[in-house]
C-alpha cells in the first residue's frame, strides 16, 4: 500500500503566501458578465473596467460538445475569477482562459495538434503568419 503523501509547505509559507495574494489582488482581472452566442458560437466575458474578451467555445474543453441550453446558464465564482456551467459539470479560472488556457493538458496539446494540421503554427511553435 503506497505511503499518503505529506504537506512540506509551513504555516510561515502559507501566511506568506497569502499576504502576497492580497497585495496583487487588486490588479486581477474579474468578471461582471459572462454570456453566450449562438449565432457566433462564441462566449463573452466583459470585466469589471468594460474590457471584452471573446472566445470561441470550441476552444474551451467541455464546451464544444454541449447543447445551447446549458452554454448559456453560466455562474460567475470567486468574485469574477471563476465560470461554472452548473448543467454541464464544466469551471474554468478566469485568468487562465486569458492566458490561452483552455483545458487540461491533454487539451491543449490536442488542441496544438489540431492548428500544426491546419498549418497555424510551424514545426518550433510560432505562427507563420507573425
Amino acid at each position: 500500500m503506497a505511503e499518503p503523501a505529506q504537506v512540506v509547505t509551513s504555516d510561515a509559507e502559507i501566511d506568506a503566501a497569502i499576504v502576497r495574494a492580497r497585495k496583487y489582488e487588486k490588479y486581477d482581472r474579474r468578471v461582471v458578465k459572462a454570456t453566450y452566442s449562438t449565432r457566433t458560437e462564441t462566449l463573452r466575458l466583459v470585466f469589471e473596467d468594460g474590457a471584452t474578451y471573446t472566445l470561441p467555445r470550441s476552444r474551451i474543453q467541455g464546451l464544444a460538445e454541449a447543447k445551447e441550453k446549458d452554454l448559456k446558464r453560466i455562474q460567475i465564482l470567486g468574485d469574477g475569477t471563476g465560470l461554472l456551467w452548473p448543467f454541464l459539470d464544466v469551471a474554468h479560472y478566469v485568468p487562465g482562459l486569458l492566458a490561452g488556457i483552455y483545458g487540461s493538458e491533454k487539451w491543449m496539446t490536442a488542441l496544438y495538434e489540431q492548428r500544426k494540421k491546419l498549418k497555424l503554427v510551424d514545426a518550433t511553435g510560432n505562427s507563420p503568419h507573425e
